[in-house]
């Protein structure tokens, strides 16, 4: 957190000298005052713009959720990570809409192991925690 903020400062330092720069360079030339402003408040903006790519806004969607989940040992598989089942208590499992379920980990890996899947599949899936997991509390 103390990095991304840095850097942003950074940014904005960064940006701060390149308006001076340009706005003396504007001033020079008899130019329009106003358009260094507007392009120091994009520089200024964008640094707080910045989306970290791993958080998916929409759900990944799979036709067979119980092929996303496996239980080896005490590992518990889902998609293409890992977690000690003694480190999940909760686990999100509800209707996302008319057609589609949904599956997340809130408090393990949020927003990285969230999926979708057809509500059909929804007794599968809580079936599928109660099974083999039933110390998980299924949030609904």
């Amino acid at each position: 957190m103390a990095d991304k903020k840095a850097r942003r400062w950074a940014y904005l330092s960064w940006s701060g000298s390149v308006l001076l720069l340009v706005s003396m360079f504007y001033v020079e030339l008899g130019q329009l005052w106003f358009t260094p402003l507007i392009y120091s408040l994009f520089l200024a903006i964008q640094p707080f713009t910045y989306r970290d790519p791993s958080l998916q806004l929409f759900p990944e969607y799979f036709e067979n959720p119980v092929s996303q989940l496996r239980l080896e040992g005490k590992m518990l598989h889902v998609k293409q990570h890992q977690l000690a089942v003694t480190d999940v208590h909760k686990v999100a499992i509800d209707q996302l809409d008319e057609t589609k379920a949904f599956i997340d980990f809130p408090y393990n890996m949020y927003g990285k192991l969230k999926f979708s899947f057809p509500l059909e599949q929804l007794p599968a899936v809580k079936t599928f925690f109660r099974q083999h997991c039933p110390h998980i509390q299924i949030v609904s």
